[in-house]
């Protein structure tokens, strides 16, 4: 393993058994990100494709090639570059190499809070892992991927959407609740719902639940989240496209790299 002074002059490669993870190289390697992440958004959990992702199957937009893309290599898949990839992740540092201020985030919400903060900050998106794949081990080798991103450029804090499943916010109303009352962040880096689109999460009406009964109402990711010390925005968000109701997630770094110890081998 290098040492700490060299350390941000390294490209990141963590390995696992069979699993490898590192940044996508070039536009092949990104291909293969997009043609996974249409298979599980389009395919499995039936997102709205539009013409064009219908016919080159793949999920495409306009971000792909301003964003560094994790990619999750199983080397025991003997095959091409798309068999092997069997997760992927978007990562965004725009205030460091995108003049125009690019970040997906902002279709949703309002993080003007966030591009002003002085620190710097990172947008995730796009987070998905292969059906046979979804388990702890995987996801333990991402989080420490990321937690050695985060090192490398000085990561202070991370964002993006987080989706909970359907457009019906009725169907989330009591973890929306327990979100907004014990999780808002702080008015300082906290993102809004843009105003057209924004659907209040704080109710008046449910009976309160408790911390283990809301943990049974979010997904796995969020939940992750949660546990990693995020909070969230103001107002949760309807994204008809991928038939998800969205909440943003803010993530403060500090908790990240000392709970994913770098204990991969790194080459």
């Amino acid at each position: 393993m290098a040492v700490a002074e060299n350390f941000n002059t390294l490209p990141i490669n963590l390995k696992s058994g069979s699993l490898e993870v590192r940044l996508a190289e070039n536009s092949l390697e990104i291909d293969a990100a997009q043609a996974l992440r249409y298979k599980i958004f389009y395919e499995e959990m039936k997102a709205n494709a539009n013409a064009k992702q219908n016919k080159l199957r793949r999920d495409i937009d306009d971000f792909d090639h301003h964003f560094d893309h994790i990619l999750v290599f199983d080397n025991n898949i003997k095959g091409t570059v798309n068999e092997k990839v069997i997760g992927t992740y978007r990562l965004n540092r725009g205030k460091q190499y995108n003049e125009e201020k690019l970040f997906y985030t902002s279709n949703e919400y309002d993080i003007n809070s966030l591009i002003n903060y002085k620190g710097n900050i990172l947008e995730l998106g796009r987070s998905c892992v292969a059906k046979n794949y979804r388990t702890g081990s995987t996801m333990q080798l991402l989080w420490s991927f990321i937690a050695q991103y985060v090192v490398k450029y000085d990561i202070e804090i991370m964002f993006g959407c987080a989706s909970f499943p359907g457009i019906d916010p009725e169907e989330h109303k009591v973890a929306f609740d327990y979100l907004y009352r014990n999780y808002l962040a702080p008015n300082n880096i906290r993102p809004k719902a843009v105003e057209d689109r924004f659907i209040n999460m704080k109710s008046e009406t449910i009976i309160k639940c408790s911390f283990k009964e809301f943990l049974a109402f979010i997904p796995p990711l969020i939940k992750g989240y949660i546990r990693l010390g995020a909070f969230i925005g103001d107002g949760a968000v309807i994204d008809y496209d991928f038939n998800t109701t969205d909440v943003c997630i803010v993530l403060p770094t500090k908790k990240i790299a000392s709970r994913y110890k770098l204990h991969y081998d790194r080459n």
